[in-house]
């Protein structure tokens, strides 16, 4: 057994080859299991602020790219037994063999290998995996602070968070890909970033509406017009904000919609802040059929506002009238003041006050009047007309 290993295959023994493959199955069985481990080891770092309710999470966020870099590092030590072999194999050169001689060009003349390109490859798989493990990382403990936030009650942070947070991840993601410029591809980064610098008006001028939004998100946060929570209207678009990004921000409206606007058009419209009053006002003309008493309707006006007011997200004392007599009804006006904060939503307060309604209409009046007509036969009146004067 021991001499078939010996033997020798394209300049390489089978020592080499039974190594890289037993590397690369070692790694694809145990990443999962080895990642699991990792994950648990650093989740340590993060247990005496969140204990183990965060676990599940975290895991499910680092367990995928933390088992990819690992395989990715394994795969890249197996390839390595047989790098000799890479190495021989050449794609092209660089220069030419005449500036052998100076020493300043010793690299133009080295050539380019299979392990060359391999080399780059992994080191760009192995930075790109390791970012995204990062980014999760910091999604992670993002997220963890926000629901504290919301668990405080500290709707600032809320909304400061993710916004932060966003901008950290494009920050890293920046990063990683001047690293991999410099470290994979062989540039000059502080070269290529000095000319950046050059055509950095062009860039503005690409991004000038992307940049706009961009400084609309810090002006929102700085001004504070809103925060996360809060029940806004603008642009007809009537919810509550769900979270301040780069570009937009996210409205949730009562139909469930969730509608994107850009944050220029925050800041340079006119806003209505439903949560700054404390209160929002539902006005109704609720209409009562003819024939009822005074009693009657004093009984009813008494009753609606009676019943509106024991409400526990009701604020005030509701204004209840008797405000008209219309063609077919006589009309109550019904105002009151609902609480923004309130955790029943806003359209199931109505809902609830007009069943109240309802019943106060059917048990101290008639019940609601219908709009009616009268058909008047002309022919007939004529008849009777000519009758009489005959």
């Amino acid at each position: 057994m021991t001499q078939i290993l010996e033997q020798t295959f394209l300049g390489l023994s089978l020592y080499a080859y039974l190594r890289l493959v037993l590397i690369i199955l070692f790694a694809w069985l145990l990443k999962g299991v080895l990642s699991k481990i990792l994950a648990r080891l650093a989740y340590r770092l993060f247990r005496n602020t969140s204990g183990e309710q965060y676990y599940e999470r975290f895991s499910a966020h680092i367990n995928k790219p933390f088992g990819n870099l690992l395989f990715t590092i394994f795969a890249y030590i197996g390839i390595n037994q047989i790098a000799p072999l890479l190495e021989r194999v050449w794609l092209f050169k660089r220069g030419s063999a005449t500036l052998a001689a100076d020493t300043k060009n010793v690299l133009a003349v080295k050539a380019f290998t299979l392990m060359d390109l391999t080399d780059r490859i992994f080191f760009f798989i192995i930075i790109f995996t390791a970012t995204g493990l990062l980014v999760k990382v910091i999604s992670f403990i993002f997220r963890m602070l926000t629901d504290k936030a919301v668990k405080n009650g500290d709707r600032e942070r809320q909304q400061l968070l993710p916004l932060l947070r966003d901008v950290l991840r494009v920050v890293i993601w920046a990063f990683m890909f001047f690293v991999i410029l410099g470290v994979v591809f062989q540039v000059n980064v502080a070269t290529l970033i000095a000319g950046l610098g050059m055509g950095g008006i062009a860039v503005a001028f690409a991004l000038k509406d992307s940049l706009e939004n961009l400084l609309s998100s810090f002006m929102i946060l700085l001004d504070k017009p809103f925060v996360i929570g809060d029940l806004i209207k603008i642009d007809g678009v009537e919810g509550n904000v769900e979270k301040i990004g780069f570009r937009s921000t996210h409205i949730r409206t009562p139909e469930k919609t969730l509608v994107s606007l850009p944050n220029r058009n925050l800041i340079s419209n006119s806003l209505e802040n439903f949560s700054e009053r404390g209160a929002r006002r539902v006005r109704m003309v609720v209409g009562a059929t003819y024939g009822l008493s005074k009693t009657q309707l004093n009984t009813i006006v008494e009753q609606i506002s009676s019943r509106i007011q024991q409400h526990p997200d009701i604020v005030e004392k509701p204004n209840v009238f008797l405000e008209s007599f219309g063609d077919s009804a006589i009309n109550i006006s019904v105002a009151y003041f609902v609480k923004t904060q309130s955790a029943t939503p806003f359209d199931k307060i109505k809902e609830q006050i007009n069943y109240e309604i309802y019943e106060i209409m059917y048990r101290y009046g008639a019940g609601f009047p219908y709009p009616t007509q009268a058909q008047v036969n002309t022919q007939e009146i004529n008849n009777v007309l000519t009758d009489q004067a005959t």
